[in-house]
C-alpha cells in the first residue's frame, strides 16, 4: 500500500502541471461594455469587425470588470462614437469620432480597439559585448508612457499613446450648437394671420444635463395689416423667445421634440390712414408645441414646428369708442425653417 501511494503522488503532480500549462496557454480576452443606438450594429457584429473577432474580446456580463467601453449614439443626422478604457484612476477617453454613417464610425472604433489590443512592442535587445561601442551616441528619444495598467486588464490591452489620443473623458458628449431661421403664420393676435419670422440659436448636450435636452433662444417678429370697419390696421410684434425641449423621439436623420416656450415683448398697432395713430401693449405668452427636424445633409436640417400660445395680456384695438378687434384666448403659429450645425 505504501508503494502505491508513493507512486500516485508524481502522477497527480504531472496532471496538475499539465492543467496549469493548459490554463496558461489559453489567452485572456478583454471585456467590452457595448452600448449603441438602434441604427448602429449590435454588440456581436461590432466584435466581429475586430481583427481576430471574438477570440480577442468579449461582451461584458453583469459583475464583470470592464476593460473597454464602446459607445455609439446616433442623433440629429450625426453619429458620435467613443472608445474608452477603464483604469484605476478613472475612465480615460481614448478616441472619439463623428460621422453621418454609424457603420463607418463603428468600423473606425473597431480598428482603434484592435490596435489597443495589440501586444506592447518588446524592448530592444541589449547590445552584444563583442560589438564596438560608439564614442558618441545621440540621446535616446523619449519613450511615451502608457496609462497606468489595471491588474484585471490583459497584457494585450496595453494602449500605445503614439497611436491613440489619450485624454480625460467627460461624463457627457461635447456641447453642440446650431443656428437657423424659420417663418410661418401667426393666428389669434389679429382678425387675420400675421407673417411671423424668427432667428434662433439651438444648444444641445449642456453640461450637467440629459443628452436629449435642447434649449433654444430666438428673436421673433410678426407683421400684418388686418382689415377692419375703418380700414386696415398695421399690426406688429417684436419679442424674445426661450424654449426648452427635454426629450427627442426618432432616429439619426429625423426626430420630433415636445417643447415648452415663453415669449416676452411688445405688441403694437398703428392706423394706416392719415391720422397715423398708434398704440402698444406688452406681449407675454407661455406655450407648448412640437418641433421636428429632418437631416438633409450632415450640417443642414429642415425644421418644422407648431405652437399653441396663451397671451397673458389680451390686446384690444379700438377706434374711438368702437372696438375694432380683440386678440383671442389662444394664439397658434406654424414654422418652417432651416438650421445649420451642429458646431
Amino acid at each position: 500500500m505504501r508503494l502505491r501511494r508513493r507512486a500516485a503522488i508524481p502522477g497527480v503532480l504531472v496532471l496538475l502541471m499539465l492543467a496549469a500549462s493548459a490554463g496558461a496557454e489559453e489567452p485572456q480576452r478583454a471585456t467590452v461594455w457595448y452600448r449603441a443606438s438602434e441604427e448602429c450594429p449590435p454588440g456581436p457584429d461590432f466584435l466581429g469587425k475586430l481583427p481576430g473577432g471574438s477570440a480577442r474580446a468579449r461582451l461584458a456580463d453583469a459583475g464583470d470588470h470592464i476593460d473597454f467601453v464602446v459607445t455609439l449614439v446616433a442623433a440629429q443626422g450625426e453619429t458620435v462614437g467613443r472608445l474608452e478604457r477603464q483604469t484605476q484612476s478613472g475612465t480615460v477617453a481614448i478616441r472619439e469620432l463623428r460621422d453621418v454613417s454609424c457603420a463607418r464610425v463603428a468600423d473606425a472604433l473597431a480598428l482603434s480597439l484592435g490596435l489597443a489590443l495589440e501586444p506592447a512592442p518588446a524592448p530592444a535587445a541589449a547590445a552584444s559585448p563583442a560589438e564596438p561601442t560608439p564614442a558618441v551616441s545621440s540621446p535616446p528619444a523619449p519613450t511615451p508612457v502608457a496609462p497606468a495598467p489595471v491588474s484585471a486588464v490583459p497584457a494585450q490591452a496595453q494602449v500605445a499613446p503614439s497611436v491613440l489620443e489619450v485624454r480625460r473623458a467627460s461624463t457627457h458628449a461635447a456641447q453642440r450648437s446650431s443656428l437657423g431661421l424659420e417663418g410661418g403664420p401667426l393666428f389669434g393676435v389679429a382678425p387675420s394671420a400675421l407673417a411671423r419670422a424668427a432667428a434662433f440659436l439651438d444648444l444641445n448636450h449642456l453640461p450637467g444635463s440629459a443628452s436629449d435636452l435642447s434649449v433654444r433662444f430666438a428673436v421673433v417678429g410678426a407683421l400684418g395689416s388686418p382689415s377692419t370697419a375703418v380700414g386696415s390696421v398695421r399690426q406688429w410684434l417684436v419679442a424674445g423667445r426661450g424654449e426648452i425641449c427635454p426629450w427627442r423621439w426618432g432616429g439619426a436623420r429625423a426626430g420630433l421634440r415636445p417643447c415648452a416656450a415663453f415669449e416676452l415683448g411688445i405688441l403694437g398697432a398703428s392706423d394706416s390712414r392719415s391720422s397715423g395713430q398708434q398704440a402698444s401693449s406688452i406681449w407675454a405668452a407661455p406655450g407648448l408645441g412640437l418641433r421636428g427636424g429632418v437631416a438633409l445633409l450632415s450640417k443642414l436640417t429642415l425644421e418644422l414646428g407648431a405652437d399653441a400660445l396663451v397671451p397673458l395680456v389680451r390686446s384690444e384695438v379700438d377706434a374711438g369708442s368702437d372696438r375694432l378687434y380683440r386678440s383671442d384666448l389662444l394664439a397658434f403659429s406654424g414654422q418652417l425653417g432651416i438650421s445649420i450645425g451642429p458646431f
